[in-house]
């Protein structure tokens, strides 16, 4: 675990009561808190294009 990676760095400042249920999810799921936010955040990346190429198909009507 913690090896080489060629993935970017993100900083984010949360509230404690925050982190430690993130950190209680991916104790759950075996997981660690990175990986959970990384997958996390792609998800809410996938739903913003969702959301944007439903409103350009719309516009485009």
């Amino acid at each position: 675990m913690g090896g080489k990676t060629d993935l970017d760095r993100v900083v984010a400042y949360i509230p404690p009561e925050r982190k430690k249920e993130l950190e209680e999810w991916a104790k759950e799921d075996e997981r660690s808190v990175s990986w959970l936010v990384g997958k996390l955040i792609d998800k809410a990346l996938q739903e913003r294009r969702k959301q944007q190429n439903n409103s350009k198909v719309i516009t485009m009507r």
